[in-house]
């Protein structure tokens, strides 16, 4: 994870802290500012063993209550001027079972997930990052289902100044007693194959080279599935058949219904 030493950072819903906790040995206390969905009192009551006490130890910022889909809740972090603002391992709460969700049975969570993270990058590109900053927005999710049927290389930047610039394996073992959490209860998750993907609205960044390019953009793959080539147009029209193509393809088509309706 590109962290530079002078670098504003900013974490959005880090559940227990931990990750926040973690970049201090990456970035100096007074240069990190943290967030959580949950109110401290909510925090503390879920996560019987959370890092918040350790942040203000270390004279980290905190703030609690931060909703990334609101704009009304984002007055306080635009004062901080931030370079990078990370969102690791987003997940939007559910009522179902683990194993449900997984099946994805409820197309819902599909769409509720993209919605939260494409406020996460269009909040943070118009309000919480510094003009004359990095603009840097990093995403790290798993690399399997459900997560990747969220499209987030391709469906998040429609219509906006910012853009994907490509992705980097996330290194766990850099951030050290960082746990991922479940969103709605004390468990942990277990640690499974990640990417840091990243977006920014400039143009030709540093940070690019570092980076791995989406390659399924390009002709005859298929950027919704990650397949391809074809070889030629009867290839690709029985890929298109498919039920798992049927199915992203549904995905995204209420993603862009959802997006004109914003």
């Amino acid at each position: 994870m590109y962290l530079p030493k002078h670098a504003r950072v900013v974490t959005i819903g880090d559940g227990d802290l931990s990750f926040s906790r973690a970049l201090l040995a990456h970035i100096p206390a007074e240069q990190l500012l943290a967030t959580t969905y949950d109110d401290e009192h909510v925090l503390r009551d879920k996560y019987a063993i959370n890092a918040l006490d350790d942040l203000k130890k270390a004279g980290v910022a905190t703030l609690h209550g931060i909703d990334i889909t609101s704009g009304n809740s984002l007055a306080e972090l635009q004062a901080f001027e931030a370079d990078i603002v990370i969102f690791n391992h987003p997940l939007v709460p559910t009522q179902k079972s683990y194993s449900q969700y997984q099946k994805e049975r409820d197309k819902s969570a599909n769409l509720m997930n993209r919605n939260l993270l494409y406020h996460f990058l269009k909040h943070s590109f118009e309000t919480i990052l510094s003009i004359s900053g990095l603009r840097l927005c990093y995403i790290t999710t798993k690399s399997v289902k459900p997560y990747s049927h969220w499209h987030i290389e391709t469906s998040l930047c429609h219509q906006q100044p910012f853009r994907y610039l490509g992705q980097e394996p996330f290194e766990v073992s850099l951030f050290k007693n960082y746990l991922v959490r479940n969103v709605d209860r004390d468990k942990c998750v277990k640690h499974e194959a990640s990417d840091i993907y990243v977006y920014s609205d400039q143009a030709d960044h540093s940070i690019q080279p570092r980076l791995t390019k989406f390659k399924y953009t390009a002709d005859n793959h298929c950027p919704l599935c990650r397949k391809g080539p074809f070889e030629n147009e009867s290839d690709w029209a029985l890929h298109c058949n498919t039920r798992i193509h049927k199915a992203q393809q549904q995905y995204s088509d209420a993603w862009f219904r959802h997006l004109s309706s914003l």
